[in-house]
Formats: structure tokens, C-alpha cells, sequence
């Protein structure tokens, strides 16, 4: 029996073996196989060629490479030998083969030597095959040196050839993709290597073109990555200085339930980040350099009853924003202790509900949309939830978080009857007012009230948005400023096809201008091509009886790294005797941008952001500094100036707010009175688009009215009124709920108030 047993499992394997084609080839001491041998010279001197790489595969009876492929090498005499291991007898000078079948051979290498392709018929007996390779002849000479502390260093250093077409001013084009540790070998990974001399110096030929530079780590350097340019005969020498290496450590505590976590060493003065995976007890050690970091944990985990992944991110220590994150200094010792705890790997749930109205007669709306989509950049990106409403204009959304607090934009829209809104009547996503949340809670009274659209006597604008390469956008938004009093301000989303749609909303005549948001990879566009609302490309839309097709084409931003750095700020308008810029710059762009050095161009704008309801706008950047900020509104000009991240950056307008001649204007609204509850006496704010007739009248829970605080016609921009409890004939009025109204011949908006005694 265990004879017989022996014999099936020798034959299974055999037949493995059979299976796998050419892997069986290598395998030596079988009557169906011989030998292939032979020398690789090229050149008109005939050289030996070491470690030039072949790949053998075996035809099948059609002609097709069929079977299995295996990599032969040349050793340093320029022979074939076999390199599939020591069971497949790796270093021998010969290559084991099937008798009876034909091979190609392809030489691996097209960087020094021309294209090689060739077949090999095996019969039965041994093969000697030479091959003389053609040298090239568009290679360049290539020099440098390798250096640690000032001494040369004798290295292995290993150059990648990247495509024609990356952009190497953008390191996302190149190191995802090409700044990786090799897998396999690095002479089959690399384009050319070459082995630095005693006093750290090489030569070699190469072809023109962008390279990877890799030089791996050893002794007390660190690895070394780089960009290097081959031009001809202006080439310069290419002098690699390795960097000392410093150890960071810590521990990594309730690892348990997660299936991947890493640890990344930020410098905070920008720069590709280190890594470390901490092991089965959490330890890591990341090899750095000198420096002060920002140091980030991100774990994954899969949740099986939900059947999704979530990510988890924190900075040290324990906050989840890099501005906030302590700095970790790595010194000529390194640092250890810097450690992290992870929370359980598990999700809470939570949930929102509300109601959907019309705005105009209060009535719910069934049928109406709901999206809601988190603030938080980490551990809740690109997590969207959304819902329907019910016949009673009631919904309900639930999501999962892993953060004890987070915050959401809520988006609400129904058909092309009604205008879209996002929470709390704001006009632009980066404006809307936050919708905070926690873990296991139930979030109420997240309401909408939708303002109906006069679709029958409306245009459409509609379009495309593609960056400059031709790729559609596919998020973010465009505004429409219109000098339509029922339209003011509004915001129509970007699909993931790239395109945008107002629907019937703009009456005849009415001009529109539109602005252009793809999220943070673009620069914001105001139509057409501009980024100030002075500059003389900004494009008025007429409204003239049609709908109209009006596309964008926005600029990338320069490429970044992860944001370790804000610049943060406030318009302040104390010197103009006012005190909130809540409706005269209220989501007008902030960009920002390195300073240029003396004599130098200003480049790109790099990052941007929205001045809030109070008048403050937070713009992340790469790395610490001093930048170039430019706050641009259409009514009241720009604001050119430096800032810091270091610092509160207050920028102050010249001149008073809505003074100017623009016709662009703001939507109609009423504001919220504050003190809300009050005694003595509560300010009401409005927002006139433009002068015209209007009312604001106070009345009671019954509808009866207590006190006009405004009849006859308002004057365009922000307007302000008080009132101290007091009804139309002087009288106290009694304590409790009442309603304040502003009616206009477009628009009725009404509020609460509650006055106590």
C-alpha cells in the first residue's frame, strides 16, 4: 500500500510539473530533457554581456506561447545560466529544456542593446545557441557620485526609466507608481545600475529621458530617491548625498480587529513622507532623518455584517486635523515613545431626520431629496448618505461613523419646481452651515424649506466642466450670481459625468454670472478663465429667451502633499464701523500661494477657500510659510496681501461693503434675529438684493399685528432693525413666541422670536 501510494504521489507531481510547461523544463534529471547553453556578446568587439536578462518561453504545437515563461540570465563570462532556483539547479552554466519543442528567447533589456527576438528548436539533442546583441547608439554618458558624510560610498545604484509622457514637476505622476521597493531583483527592475567605485564615483550610458533614482538603504544612510535627467550633452554629473538615518518609534496599542495599519512621518517642511507597519505587537520603528514631524496612524478594517471598509485616521496626539497634530522632534538620537491607541474597529450608528417644506405655502413636500456628506477629510471621506421624504414631507438618513463627533453639509432638492438648497437656506457648500452629530445619536430637526421656481417663464443654463487635460470634473459645484431678484444666489452640483445643471430658473434679462468649484485638486473659476472678479476675462451670461450651454475648463492646482499647515483668518471691517462681514464677503474665494523668491514670476495659486457666514475662511496648505492671499468679491474689490500659518490673518477692506456699482447682487434674506431669545431688545437683519418695496412687520401666534418695523422702500444691501419688545403704540408687548415677516414683491420669508420679560 505505501508503495503504491508513494508512486501516485510521484506521479501527481509529475503531471503538476507537465502542467506548468516550462517550469518542468528546469527541472533537471529526466530522459525527455537536454540542455541549452550558449554565450551573449555584443558590440563590434564581441564583448561579453553579464546579467543581460532573456525571457524563454516554449511554443505550443500552433505556434502560441502557450506554456509557461521562465527568466534566464548571463553570468559574467556573458554564459546563459539558470536562475529559477537551487531546486531547478540555479548557476548552472546550462539551461534545462523538452526535447522536442520550440522556444523564443526575447531579450528583456532594450536600454543598451537593441531589440532580440529569436526561436529555438530543441531536438534531442543538447542546444548551443549564441547571441550577439547590437549595441545602441543613442545612449549618452552619465556620471556622478555617491556620498555619505562627505566620504564616497560604494553602492549599487539603480536607475527606472519612466514614461515619455509623466509630467516630472508632478511628483503624484511618479511616486505611487515608481517610487516603490522592488519585489524581485533589482537588476531586472532597474532600466541601467551600475556599481559606484571605492570613492563613490560611476560612469555609464544611458538613454535620454526622465529617470527614478534608487539607491537602497545601508549601514546608517537612508534610502535614497530621486528624479534625474538625461539630456544629451547637457547632462550634468548627478551627485547623490544619502541622508543619515534616525529611528522614530512607538507603540501602537488595541491593534486587534483591524487588518492593515501604518504610521507616516510627515516633515513639516513638505516632502514624500516615511512609513513603518507596526508588528504583531504593535512596535514600529519608522527610519527618518532629522526633523520635526507630523506623525499619522491610519488602520483599515472590514466590518462583516455591513459588508464595507472603513479607515480610521489620527495624528499624534490623539486629533484628527494635521494643523492641530503635536510635532515630533527626530533628533540626532531619533525619538521613541511616540505612541497611539485605536479605538475599538467598529462603526457607530447614527441618524438624521426632518422635514422637507415649501417655502412659499408651508406645505411638505413628498418625494423631495436629501444628501448629506462629511465634513471630516480622514476618517468619514467620501461618505454620503441620503434619503426620500415621505407623504408627510418627513425623512430620516442613517449612517455610520467611527468618530465620537463629526460634521455634515446637508443638500436638499426637489424636480425642477423648486430651488436647491443646502442647510439653513445657504447658497454654496463650502458656506453651508455644519450639521454636528455623534456616535449613537439621533440628530432631529434638520429641516428644509424649498423656494418654489417659476419653471414656465424661466431659462436654463447648463454644462460641462473638464480640466485642462480634457478629463471631466466630476464633483464639486457652480454658482450663479444673478441680478434676478428671485433667483439672488444659488448652487447647482457637478455630477460624476461633469455636468452641471440650473434648470428653468433665470427670467428673460436677467444677468448671470457663474463660478466654477471642481474641489480641491482645481483652482476656482469665475467665467471665463478668470480667478478676480476685476479681471477683464469675467463673462457676463445675458438671459435673452433661450437656455444656454456655458462649459468650464478649470486649471489643476500645483501638486501638494498631504496639508500639514493652515492659513487662517478673518475679514475685518472695525475700521468701516461695522462688525460682521456675514453679507458683504460672505462666500468670497480666499487663494493663497507661495511667495516667489526676488525677481522671480508669482506662480500658481495653490489652495483656496470660502469666507464663511462670520466673515472667516480656514485654507490649507503643504507646508509652514509665508504665502501670497488674495480675498476677491465682485461688490467690493480685492484684497491683495501676505499671510502666515503662523499667525491670524485679519485682511481689511478699504473701502465700505456694497458701495460699489457691480450688478451682481445677493439673494433677498432675512436673517436671523439675535439675541434670540431676548430682553430688552433683538436686531433683525435683511438682505436686499436690490432697492425696491418691502416690509417687516412683527406679529403674534395668532397673525395678529404688534409692530411694523419697516414700510416703503428698502435700499439695496444690508439693512438693520431693532426691536424692544414694544407693539405699534408703545405698549409692552407680553412675553412669549412671535413671528417677524419680510415681504417684498418677490419674496415672503418669515422667522421666530421669543421675547421674555
Amino acid at each position: 500500500m505505501k508503495k503504491v501510494l508513494s508512486f501516485n504521489v510521484l506521479t501527481a507531481f509529475l503531471l503538476t510539473f507537465l502542467i506548468a510547461g516550462n517550469s518542468f523544463a528546469q527541472f533537471p534529471g529526466f530522459g525527455f530533457t537536454t540542455t541549452l547553453s550558449g554565450k551573449v556578446t555584443a558590440g563590434d568587439d564581441s564583448a561579453a554581456v553579464a546579467g543581460q536578462n532573456f525571457l524563454l518561453s516554449m511554443m505550443d504545437s500552433t505556434g502560441f506561447e502557450s506554456y509557461g515563461h521562465n527568466i534566464i540570465t548571463t553570468d559574467e563570462d556573458g554564459m546563459l545560466i539558470n536562475t529559477s532556483g537551487e531546486f531547478m539547479g540555479e548557476g548552472s552554466s546550462v539551461v534545462t529544456v523538452i526535447k522536442n519543442h520550440t522556444y523564443t528567447i526575447t531579450s528583456l533589456d532594450t536600454f543598451t542593446t537593441n531589440p532580440f527576438s529569436a526561436q529555438i528548436v530543441v531536438g534531442e539533442d543538447p542546444v548551443e545557441f549564441n547571441i550577439h546583441l547590437e549595441k545602441r547608439i543613442d545612449l549618452n554618458p552619465v556620471s556622478g557620485t555617491v556620498t555619505f558624510n562627505g566620504t564616497g560610498v560604494e553602492t549599487g545604484v539603480y536607475f527606472v526609466k519612466l514614461p515619455d509622457d509623466v509630467d516630472i514637476n508632478d511628483f503624484r505622476e511618479y511616486e505611487n507608481s515608481h517610487f516603490k521597493i522592488p519585489g524581485m531583483l533589482l537588476t531586472r527592475w532597474a532600466s541601467y545600475d551600475v556599481m559606484t567605485a571605492a570613492d563613490g564615483s560611476f560612469n555609464l550610458e544611458m538613454l535620454d529621458g526622465n529617470y527614478v533614482v534608487y539607491v537602497p538603504q545601508a549601514g546608517d544612510y537612508l534610502t535614497h530617491w530621486g528624479i534625474f535627467t538625461v539630456d544629451g550633452a547637457n547632462t550634468e554629473a548627478l551627485a547623490i548625498v544619502l541622508t543619515e538615518m534616525e529611528i522614530l518609534s512607538g507603540t501602537i496599542a488595541n491593534t486587534s480587529g483591524y487588518d492593515f495599519i501604518q504610521v507616516m512621518g510627515y516633515s513639516v517642511n513638505a516632502g514624500r513622507p516615511f512609513t513603518a507597519t507596526p508588528d504583531s505587537n504593535g512596535y514600529y520603528e519608522m527610519q527618518t532623518a532629522e526633523g520635526e514631524y507630523i506623525v499619522r496612524v491610519t488602520a483599515f478594517f472590514h466590518d462583516d455584517v455591513l459588508d464595507d471598509d472603513f479607515m480610521y485616521h489620527v495624528f499624534y496626539d490623539t486629533v484628527y486635523n494635521a494643523e492641530d497634530a503635536v510635532h515630533v522632534t527626530v533628533g540626532s538620537e531619533g525619538v521613541s515613545g511616540i505612541d497611539f491607541t485605536l479605538p475599538e474597529a467598529a462603526v457607530s450608528e447614527f441618524s438624521v431626520s426632518g422635514t422637507i417644506t415649501s417655502h412659499q405655502s408651508g406645505l411638505p413636500l413628498e418625494g423631495a431629496n436629501v444628501y448629506f456628506v462629511s465634513y471630516n477629510a480622514f476618517s468619514n471621506l467620501f461618505r454620503t448618505w441620503d434619503g426620500t421624504t415621505d407623504a408627510d414631507g418627513n425623512y430620516t438618513v442613517s449612517g455610520y461613523t467611527m468618530l465620537p463627533e463629526d460634521s455634515l453639509v446637508g443638500f436638499a432638492w426637489k424636480d425642477s419646481t423648486f430651488f436647491a438648497q443646502f442647510y439653513n437656506g445657504q447658497a454654496t457648500f463650502l458656506t453651508a452651515d455644519p450639521i454636528i452629530y455623534h456616535a449613537n445619536e439621533d440628530v432631529t430637526g434638520i429641516d428644509f424649506a424649498l423656494d418654489t421656481l417659476d419653471a414656465a417663464n424661466s431659462f436654463a443654463i447648463s454644462g460641462t466642466v473638464v480640466d485642462e487635460d480634457g478629463n471631466l470634473v466630476m464633483t464639486g459645484n457652480v454658482t450663479a450670481f444673478t441680478t434676478d431678484a428671485s433667483v439672488g444666489v444659488i448652487t447647482a452640483m457637478i455630477d460624476t459625468l461633469g455636468n452641471y445643471n440650473f434648470g428653468p430658473v433665470f427670467h428673460n434679462g436677467s444677468t448671470v454670472y457663474l463660478q466654477a468649484w471642481g474641489g480641491y485638486g482645481y483652482v476656482p473659476e469665475i467665467y471665463n478663465n478668470a480667478h478676480k472678479w476685476t479681471d477683464p476675462e469675467v463673462t457676463a451670461i445675458i438671459i435673452n429667451g433661450a437656455d444656454q450651454t456655458i462649459d468650464f475648463e478649470l486649471e489643476k492646482t500645483a501638486p501638494a502633499r498631504a496639508p500639514l499647515a493652515t492659513i487662517r483668518g478673518s475679514v475685518d471691517l472695525s475700521d468701516l464701523g461695522k462688525t460682521n462681514a456675514a453679507s458683504a464677503y460672505e462666500g468670497a474665494v480666499v487663494y493663497v500661494r507661495p511667495i516667489p523668491a526676488e525677481g522671480e514670476t508669482p506662480g500658481q495659486w495653490v489652495a483656496s477657500d470660502y469666507v464663511d457666514a462670520n466673515g472667516e475662511f480656514s485654507v490649507p496648505v503643504e507646508e509652514e510659510g509665508e504665502y501670497d492671499i488674495l480675498l476677491s468679491t465682485r461688490e467690493n474689490g480685492d484684497i491683495e496681501t501676505t499671510a502666515s500659518t503662523d499667525a491670524d490673518n485679519t485682511l481689511k477692506p478699504t473701502a465700505i461693503p456694497g458701495s460699489g456699482t457691480s450688478t451682481v447682487l445677493k439673494s433677498i434674506k432675512l436673517h436671523n434675529a439675535y439675541p434670540n431669545p431676548f430682553n430688552p431688545m433683538t436686531t433683525i437683519q435683511v438682505e436686499m438684493a436690490k432697492t425696491q418695496a418691502a416690509s417687516l412687520i412683527i406679529y403674534n401666534v395668532i397673525g395678529q399685528k404688534v409692530k411694523t418695523l419697516f414700510n416703503g422702500k428698502m435700499q439695496q444691501g444690508l439693512r438693520t432693525f431693532t426691536w424692544n419688545g414694544t407693539t405699534q403704540d408703545g405698549k409692552q408687548a407680553a412675553s412669549g413666541l412671535y413671528f417677524y415677516q419680510l415681504k417684498t414683491n418677490s419674496t415672503v420669508q418669515t422667522k421666530a422670536v421669543m421675547f421674555l420679560k
